[in-house]
């Protein structure tokens, strides 16, 4: 209950204060202005670093009564408090150029500040999150047993807008050798292809590793994680479905440390992939993503229409670091209909005042395929 209420207080200060000048106006006669230069625009950027493979686990195993109810999200109950890391740092890096803005290392709780970052319209970063050092012991309050990580560094593909001049609630990720990394590694390795963890992230060996997280709607990404079970193809490299199972005293074949495994096929029931790209890899790969979900002949009418539209993910090849992405399901539009502001997510509209302060650029919407048109027209009546 105290996690939940710190949470709920941090959310409502946020959305209360993140987009608004702390400056008030000063009126200055015309006769008796100065001639100056206007500082330059400036945002100052916060958020958690965290875990998102034990910010998973956390979701399955933490027992209901003790999540109240909490919705799977950054700031929403007890999950990123389990899986939030301290000692690391994030650098925020811009396409428009420029060096690295480099945060002081992440407090117990994962948080983590770059003040005065320069901001625009038009200006995004993206967080890549270097570990502290050494190995980190998991929380103690975990509710099941989690073993001891090394973690690597991480790129979080997810454009931070920096636009206004507070952006609370920023999330930065980092990845370490005991969920994904090791799984795909044993798989390898079962495959013919002796690998470690480490190996993934050697520029010689791969062109990097990529990880998929497939997730239900949400109108603000990170707020809402709920995992949907899908189909993932690619157009390069070598995808890997995951699955995961607690750890028991002999684990299963081919689980990891933390309980996850690599399943055949394409399909993951977690929607969590691996992507590894070939080394000396520099094209972009497209990874399609496929809603598995079967309706029940009659349907609750009070859920969305499924399945989703999953848009297509372009991963960039980044070589010695692992990336992690997200999408998004979507309802489809009927041919001819606008699909809803937010990219035809149809969620209910966030609460008032409007969160703004979270800086994200929403997903494209998904373009529907054009009916095919009968060349003979339609059947005379």
């Amino acid at each position: 209950m105290k996690l939940r209420s710190l949470a709920s207080s941090f959310l409502l200060f946020a959305a209360a204060g993140g987009c608004s000048s702390s400056d008030a106006p000063v009126n200055i006669p015309p006769d008796t202005a100065p001639v100056v230069d206007l500082p330059a625009r400036s945002t100052n950027i916060s958020g958690v670093l965290y875990d998102p493979e034990a910010f998973l686990v956390a979701f399955m195993t933490v027992p209901e009564e003790d999540a109240e109810g909490a919705l799977p999200g950054v700031f929403e109950g007890p999950y990123t408090f389990l899986s939030a890391i301290m000692g690391g740092q994030v650098s925020l890096s811009s396409p428009e150029g420029g060096g690295a803005l480099v945060s002081a290392p992440s407090d117990f709780g994962g948080t983590w500040s770059v003040v005065g970052a320069p901001s625009g319209e038009t200006t995004a970063y993206l967080a890549s999150a270097t570990p502290p050092e050494g190995p980190v012991e998991p929380n103690p309050d975990f509710p099941v047993p989690m073993p001891t990580t090394t973690y690597f560094p991480t790129t979080y593909v997810r454009p931070i807008l920096a636009s206004v001049t507070q952006c609370y609630g920023q999330a930065a990720v980092l990845v370490g050798n005991t969920g994904a990394l090791d799984a795909v590694s044993q798989a390898m390795t079962e495959a013919g292809t002796p690998t470690t963890p480490a190996d993934l992230l050697d520029p010689t060996k791969t062109g990097g590793v990529a990880l998929l997280f497939v997730h239900d709607m949400s109108f603000l990404a990170d707020l809402f994680q709920t995992p949907v079970s899908s189909i993932a193809e690619a157009s390069a490299g070598r995808i890997f479905p995951l699955d995961w199972a607690p750890v028991e005293e002999a684990p299963l074949p081919g689980q990891s440390p933390m309980g996850f495994m690599v399943l055949p096929g394409s399909e993951s029931f977690l929607g969590y992939f691996a992507l590894v790209l070939p080394p000396n890899a520099t094209e972009p790969v497209t990874v399609n993503l496929v809603d598995t979900f079967v309706p029940e002949p009659e349907p609750d009418p009070e859920a969305p229409p499924r399945p989703y539209l999953i848009p297509p993910v372009i991963v960039e090849p980044r070589p010695g670091e692992v990336s992690v992405y997200r999408a998004f399901g979507q309802i489809p539009m009927p041919p001819g209909e606008e699909p809803p502001p937010g990219g035809g997510l149809e969620d209910p509209p966030p609460p008032s005042p409007e969160p703004t302060w979270t800086c994200y650029i929403p997903p494209p919407p998904v373009e529907l395929p054009e009916e095919p048109v009968d060349p003979e027209g339609p059947p005379a009546e």
